[in-house]
C-alpha cells in the first residue's frame, strides 16, 4: 500500500483528542512531516485550550472553528471544512483519533478525497450500535487504511470483522500521555478522602429523571464528592432543576494535569468517561462507571472497574463502597500497552514504512 508523498495530517477537535495529539504530534514529527488540524468541536477554554497550554502542544497549523451543533449539523460542517482543507493541502495520510464527530467527519473527508485514513483507537466496540460514538467508530474502521488497535481484544475484533485496512496493535496513546504527565501533576485539590466524579454522556445527562437520580445517589455516598461538571452537564442540571446535593462539591472541568491529580488522590472515581476509566486503572484507583457497558472491558475483568446502570443509581453507593473496600492490591495494567503507542504509530506512517500487518 502506498500513499502520495507529502505531509501526514493529524486531525482532532475535542478535549481527549488534544490530549492524545500532544504525544502523537511529537512522535510523527520525529519521523516525517506532520501538519495539525483542529476542527474546533470543543472551543471552551476549560475543555480545550487549557490542554494546549498545560501539555505544551503547539498551536494547530489550521483551525476550522466549527463549534457546537446537532450531530448531523456538526458532522456535516466538519466534513465540508475538512474536505476543503484536504483538497488544498493534499496530505499523504490523515490520522484521526477516537470516536467523535470530528473523527468521523475528517475520516470521511479524507476518504472521499482518496487520502488514506489512519484510525487511532480502532476496534473498540459497544453493544449499543446506535450510540453516537459507536456509529462513528464503526464507520471509520470500515474505511480506514490503517487501523491502530489499543488492545489485543480490539485487534481480534478487527480481524474477526475482516477489516480491509492494515491492522496494527500498538497500545493506547492515552497511556503515553499519562506516563509523561504524572511527574508534572499538582497536589490533589481536596484534602482527605473523597470520590472524584465526572459525567457527560448524552444517554445520562439528557434524561432529567436519570440525572436527578444519579446526582441524588452521589449525595448519598459515605465520602464527599468532587464533581467536575462538563458544560453540557451543567446545562442539563439547570434544566432538570438539580441543586447541589449535600456532600457534593461542584467545580468547572479540570485541566488534564489537575484531573490526573484529582484521580490519583481519590479513594474512588465515578464516571462515564472512557479516558478517566483508563487513567484510574493505570493509577491503581478503583472506578465505578455509570453505564451498562464499557468499551474498555479489560478494566472490569481485572477488577479495576465496576459497572452501574444509570437506571440503577440506587446501587451506586454499594458499588463505590465495594470498590474501595474490596479492591485488589494490584491489577494487571498491561492490557493497553507499555506507553509507546505513539512511537509505533509514527513508525508505520513514516515515509517508506507502510508495510505489512504487525502486532506488538
Amino acid at each position: 500500500m502506498t500513499t502520495p508523498r507529502g505531509k501526514v495530517a493529524l486531525f482532532f477537535g475535542t478535549r481527549p483528542q488534544v490530549i492524545k495529539a500532544s504525544v502523537l504530534r511529537d512522535a510523527l514529527a520525529a519521523v516525517t512531516d506532520v501538519v495539525t488540524v483542529d476542527t474546533g468541536q470543543h472551543y471552551d477554554y476549560a475543555l480545550h485550550q487549557v490542554h494546549y497550554d498545560q501539555l505544551g502542544v503547539a498551536a494547530p497549523d489550521a483551525y476550522l472553528g466549527i463549534g457546537s451543533g446537532t450531530h448531523a449539523n456538526q458532522t456535516a460542517a466538519i466534513l465540508t471544512a475538512a474536505a476543503e482543507w484536504i483538497r488544498q493541502h493534499r496530505p499523504r495520510a490523515a490520522v484521526v483519533i477516537g470516536d467523535t464527530n470530528s473523527t468521523l467527519a475528517c475520516a470521511l473527508a479524507a476518504a472521499k478525497e482518496r487520502v488514506p485514513v489512519a484510525h487511532v483507537e480502532a476496534g473498540l466496540r459497544a453493544k449499543d450500535v446506535l450510540m453516537a460514538e459507536e456509529i462513528n467508530r464503526r464507520c471509520v474502521d470500515a474505511i480506514a487504511s490503517f487501523l491502530f488497535a489499543p488492545s489485543e481484544r480490539a485487534e481480534q475484533t478487527l480481524r474477526r470483522e475482516r477489516a480491509d485496512g492494515e491492522i496494527h496493535r500498538v497500545g493506547d496513546v492515552a497511556y503515553d500521555v499519562l506516563r509523561r504527565a504524572m511527574s508534572r501533576a499538582p497536589s490533589p485539590v481536596v484534602n482527605g478522602e473523597y470520590v472524584y466524579a465526572t459525567l457527560h454522556r448524552a444517554e445520562l445527562v439528557d434524561d432529567p429523571l436519570l440525572l436527578r437520580d444519579v446526582m441524588s445517589a452521589l449525595g448519598g455516598l459515605p465520602l464527599p464528592v468532587l464533581f467536575a461538571a462538563h458544560p453540557r452537564t451543567t446545562q442539563a442540571l439547570q434544566r432538570a432543576g438539580c441543586k447541589p446535593e449535600r456532600g457534593v462539591r461542584m467545580c468547572e472541568p479540570l485541566g488534564y494535569l489537575e484531573s490526573v491529580a484529582a484521580i490519583r488522590g481519590a479513594s474512588a472515581v465515578v464516571t462515564d468517561s472512557g479516558g478517566i476509566q483508563r487513567e484510574a486503572y493505570w493509577m491503581g484507583i478503583p472506578c465505578v462507571t455509570v453505564r451498562t457497558e464499557t468499551e474498555w472491558s479489560e478494566t472490569v475483568e481485572c477488577g479495576a472497574n465496576r459497572l452501574v446502570s444509570p437506571k440503577a443509581s440506587g446501587d451506586l453507593a454499594a458499588a463505590v463502597a465495594a470498590a474501595v473496600t474490596t479492591r485488589p492490591s494490584r491489577w494487571n495494567v498491561t492490557h493497553y500497552g507499555d506507553g509507546r503507542a505513539a512511537e509505533r504509530i509514527a513508525a508505520v506512517l513514516a515515509e517508506g514504512r507502510l508495510g505489512a500487518n504487525s502486532s506488538s
